[in-house]
């Protein structure tokens, strides 16, 4: 498949583009916090509501696909996380865990893009930007917004 195919097709339709972005969620845990996480079921949303307390968000960029890839964590998932990749225990949302959330988001995005590089797609580098709080992404497209949530062993959930 060329360059400007993939280009023209909706890349949420194709199930090898979506778990690229599963597996980067799968790996990058699994390696920097050595914790578990389960895929529920994604569906498709007009609009990305904050599903937490704080997200990471990462521009995609491939000629004339453009997109954007959000992570967005809620306080308990994102605390049991850097608990087990740090060692260190956070109760309130602060700047260091801001940091790891960028870091997080990085590593996701990265394995991701590696992934659909390999498929023929070439997104390009891009740098990941923190929200904290309550907040909305309004679209300013044609295309669909896929949510896809994911669980901790301890019920703790956060979503790309």
């Amino acid at each position: 498949m060329g360059a400007a195919k993939m280009e023209t097709m909706n890349p949420l339709l194709d199930k090898r583009f979506v778990n690229a972005f599963v597996e980067g969620v799968v790996k990058t845990i699994s390696l920097m916090a050595q914790l578990e996480v389960s895929t529920g079921k994604p569906a498709i949303d007009s609009q990305f509501k904050n599903k937490g307390e704080i997200a990471g968000m990462v521009g995609m960029v491939f000629g004339t696909m453009k997109g954007t890839m959000s992570i967005s964590f809620q306080k308990d998932a994102i605390f049991t996380i850097l608990e087990s990749m740090l060692g260190e225990k956070h109760t309130e949302i602060n700047d260091s865990v801001a940091d790891a959330v960028g870091e997080i988001t990085n590593q996701i995005y990265g394995t991701a893009k590696t992934t659909l590089n390999q498929m023929g797609y070439a997104f390009e580098m891009a740098i990941p930007s923190v929200i904290k709080g309550s907040f909305t992404i309004s679209n300013h497209h044609n295309g669909a917004t896929l949510v896809i949530p994911f669980h901790l062993t301890n019920g703790a959930t956060f979503h790309i």
